[in-house]
């Protein structure tokens, strides 16, 4: 289910809404927004990496297909590894909503700015687009792999055809072939639309990593002048009531002052001399 939609998510962008806090919760929605985009472009890439799997099962090229089924599936934990990664920083997202709506009716507004702080969103972000740079190299290295080899392929099959043409006295097929042969076409197609959706993601990563940094400045602002606020006139909420345990000890402690007996005076003046 998606974040923006869910009903945890909304109540906590009205409680932002009804208390002061609406930039941070437009910041929080558009947020939602790019981080649900990514999952679902995370699925998709997995998905093709899946339909070139299933087509390098198919290649009679041995030496050609365990060199790419290997590229692959490093490519493919990698995916997985950014996609759980995505999964991760949402549930937190989610829990510290949860938390807040649990909490402000005691903590108030803090509840709140405790909670946009506690997301770590920028950072879980930041973590996630190294993740991906390093799978845009891996999927570059083997879209590399793939062409080059698709290449090879070409030349030899077209040396093998060139071999017929001498033994039956034909004219030499010296114009290579510029298309791209069937082991490129079922191979490059889906990772190439891969490459795409990741260089995609990257590029959402790096937009909601702005809009996190508006999102951190505001919630900060937010809570300065909540503290500032407090500061000068603090408000039932801010007021920590001394618990019953500390009422109890400083009454029998109070009862024990009053009841000890008072110092003897003549006592007192010889000790003094």
């Amino acid at each position: 289910m998606d974040m923006e939609k869910s009903l945890t998510f909304q109540d906590f962008l009205k409680l932002l809404n009804e208390n002061g806090r609406a930039v941070q919760g437009q910041d929080l929605s558009i947020m939602a927004w790019y981080l649900d985009g990514m999952e679902r472009q995370f699925d998709a890439v997995l998905r093709e990496l899946q339909e070139v799997k299933a087509q390098l099962a198919q290649e009679k090229q041995s030496p050609v297909k365990n060199i790419m089924q290997g590229a692959v599936t490093n490519l493919e934990n990698k995916v997985q590894w950014a996609r759980d990664n995505l999964s991760a920083l949402r549930e937190r997202i989610m829990n510290c909503a949860r938390n807040a709506i649990k909490n402000f009716k005691d903590a108030g507004v803090s509840a709140l700015d405790n909670a946009v702080a506690a997301m770590g969103v920028k950072r879980g972000l930041e973590n996630l687009q190294e993740g991906l740079q390093s799978s845009l190299a891996s999927m570059q290295e083997a879209l590399g792999k793939a062409e080059e080899m698709g290449t090879q392929l070409r030349s030899g099959f077209q040396n093998i055809a060139n071999a017929g043409r001498i033994a039956a006295n034909k004219e030499l097929d010296l114009d290579p072939k510029i298309e791209e042969g069937r082991f490129q076409s079922v191979i490059l197609a889906p990772m190439r639309c891969a490459q795409k959706l990741l260089s995609n993601i990257n590029n959402n990563t790096l937009a909601a990593i702005g809009v996190v940094e508006d999102l951190e400045q505001s919630a900060d602002l937010a809570r300065d002048r909540q503290e500032e606020r407090a500061a000068a006139k603090p408000g039932k909420r801010l007021a920590k009531k001394p618990s019953i345990r500390q009422a109890l000890q400083k009454n029998q402690d109070e009862i024990a002052a009053k009841s000890a007996p008072a110092p003897d005076k003549e006592q007192t003046q010889e000790a003094a001399l």
